[in-house]
């Protein structure tokens, strides 16, 4: 598989095809032209789907990049961790975390796939999150606000990367991870509730 031994710069930019019409279902995601890795996209259904019985999923999909699916229970318009699947490729990854830990060390999100074992771990509400296996990290933060679509995803990767691990970094900005921290499972609860009751009315 094709690796990176130098630092990786790149940018997820939100994009959004509108409310959809009665043939076509509205998407929402991220896109990004990752070095050498190429392009690659992150697509959801913004909408709540009753048929989905509570559940929302996220795909990413490029050229030089394993299929990748994350689904998870719906909460604040994305999936999250609760009831959380992770597959690469056709395989599924073991998903891993603690939300009563009072450290935010304890609380982070563990992923085996395969041989791998990854760590998981966001640096607060609105701040950078990070995944890290042996010898490789990856850090996606907040970028610049764009008006005509949104706030920019900066990501960084370093070490010996490859498209797997930015396959899952980059899967993970279009998931409502939270709970990885105290102030944000507090914070978002209520919202949570309220996006609830909304989906429940559309």
């Amino acid at each position: 598989m094709e690796t990176s031994s130098e630092s990786l710069q790149f940018e997820l930019t939100p994009y959004s095809t509108g409310t959809g019409t009665k043939k076509t279902t509205p998407k929402a995601g991220f896109t990004a032209d990752v070095g050498h890795f190429g392009s690659v996209t992150v697509e959801r259904c913004p909408l709540y789907r009753p048929l989905e019985k509570g559940l929302d999923t996220v795909r990413l999909s490029g050229p030089a990049f394993p299929d990748t699916t994350f689904r998870g229970k719906r909460r604040s318009g994305q999936p999250s961790l609760s009831r959380a699947e992770l597959t690469l490729a056709g395989r599924p990854a073991e998903l891993r975390f603690n939300a009563r830990a009072l450290r935010k060390e304890d609380r982070a999100l563990r992923i085996s796939y395969e041989s791998r074992e990854y760590v998981y771990s966001a640096e607060g509400l609105g701040r950078a999150k990070v995944l890290e296996r042996a010898g490789v990290r990856v850090t996606m933060e907040p970028g610049q606000y764009v008006p005509a679509t949104g706030t920019v995803t900066a990501g960084t990767a370093t070490g010996p990367v490859d498209a797997v691990d930015l396959a899952i970094a980059i899967v993970l900005e279009a998931v409502d991870t939270d709970v990885l921290t105290l102030s944000g499972t507090a914070l978002s609860s209520p919202f949570a509730l309220l996006h609830h009751f909304s989906d429940r009315a559309e």
